[in-house]
């Protein structure tokens, strides 16, 4: 756990706050990179990207606030301090105002955008969860397996869970998430100009699915459970359904040029 990456005594560099600005910040140069082969330039993409992260943290944070009322409501103080970490991952869809904005207004292809913007989210949790983990934030239940994480006597884990080995479900995500991005960067190869749209409906099942599965491991409030899956999990289900339905339609409007956004 290393949450101050920099001390300057009258001012902190956080760990969370710099490897969350990586993630995004590659994840919207892969997107504007992706983008480009259809003519969208890439200073645009670099404007509506930041709109696009301002809601999307907003969004977050409302999330997290929303899902851990109980705390907040007595530490209201505590409501805008995003650097310290907690930011709830589907609260950044809030993000989506702005790209689905920026589509209209330039004519953008909408299945394009879907295709650069998903994987690049997901290149950007996987980076930004690293932050979670050395802000010990986002930690997971307690587990006998050995590559179990004891967090120092200071951390909330600690205080919650004491000095056992708790699943390092931060780095579980992380890395699932960079398996993923792999993946899409071959589809989008193999697809993104003959089926636009078909990576980013993958990546609405996939990505969501690592969330799913990862949410078993982390460590949540009684309250946070609804029929016995998180608020998370059902998102995720949401998520993953669309995504079913949404491939089965860009798949079969695939050679469509005039479906497909290439008319």
């Amino acid at each position: 756990m290393h949450p101050v990456l920099l001390d300057l005594g009258f001012f902190q560099i956080r760990t969370y706050g710099v490897l969350v600005t990586l993630g995004v910040v590659l994840g919207v140069w892969f997107a504007a990179k992706h983008l480009k082969r259809f003519g969208i330039p890439e200073n645009r993409v670099w404007d509506v990207a930041v709109y696009s992260m301002i809601f999307g943290v907003v969004g977050a944070r409302l999330a997290f606030v929303i899902q851990h009322w109980s705390y907040f409501q007595n530490h209201i103080d505590e409501v805008f301090k995003v650097w310290e970490g907690g930011l709830t991952f589907y609260g950044i869809l809030l993000g989506v105002i702005p790209i689905l904005w920026y589509i209209r207004r330039y004519g953008w292809n909408f299945w394009a955008v879907l295709d650069a913007t998903i994987p690049g989210v997901t290149l950007g949790i996987a980076i930004g969860r690293w932050g979670c983990f050395f802000n010990g934030c986002c930690y997971g239940k307690p587990t006998d397996l050995p590559w179990g994480v004891v967090y120092p006597e200071y951390s909330e884990p600690h205080l919650q869970f004491g000095g056992v080995p708790l699943h390092p479900s931060q780095i579980y995500e992380s890395l699932g998430d960079a398996i993923l991005f792999l993946l899409y960067l071959y589809l989008l190869k193999r697809y993104g100009r003959e089926r636009p749209g078909v990576v980013g409906a993958v990546a609405l099942i996939l990505t969501p699915s690592v969330r799913f599965m990862v949410d078993f491991t982390r460590a949540y409030e009684p309250n946070a459970y609804i029929l016995g899956f998180t608020f998370n999990q059902w998102i995720a289900l949401g998520l993953m359904l669309s995504g079913t339905l949404l491939l089965i339609y860009r798949w079969k409007a695939g050679n469509d040029p005039k479906a497909s956004g290439r008319a």
